[in-house]
């Protein structure tokens, strides 16, 4: 199965830190899943200044991690999906539940008026997403 994350076009260092973390990874892997694709925009994380030209492939705790930073669109990488994890970007949150995925989405707390918790807040508790925070 495919996870494909995304930070939108900003950047959510703690989002793409903990999504390749052993912890995170390891679980995906637990639930089945073997692949995972990260658009991190400009976060900056370990592995960052490695894909500066275009995209980076390598292999943790057993599955396939595809990282690019961005593309005109993520509409592909949102079908292709099993599970998204994003921040809670409006237009990328209906976008994915328009296709009928399953999406957590992970609040970033450093935007503007931290917008993105009360949309994934309402929409949580109607129950269309998962909500999270990165601690």
């Amino acid at each position: 199965m495919l996870a494909f994350a995304t930070v939108g076009s900003t950047q959510f260092d703690s989002l793409v830190q903990a999504i390749l973390s052993p912890s995170v990874l390891s679980t995906l892997r637990r639930k089945g899943y073997h692949q995972l694709i990260v658009q991190c925009g400009n976060s900056n994380f370990e592995l960052a200044s490695s894909i500066s030209g275009g995209q980076l492939n390598i292999e943790k705790e057993g599955i396939d991690i595809e990282l690019w930073k961005f593309k005109p669109t993520l509409q592909n990488e949102y079908e292709k999906a099993d599970l998204v994890i994003s921040h809670a970007g409006s237009g990328t949150i209906l976008d994915v539940l328009r296709l009928g995925k399953p999406l957590l989405t992970v609040v970033n707390p450093t935007l503007l008026d931290n917008h993105q918790q009360e949309l994934a807040s309402a929409l949580a508790e109607l129950g269309h997403l998962q909500v999270s925070n990165v601690v």
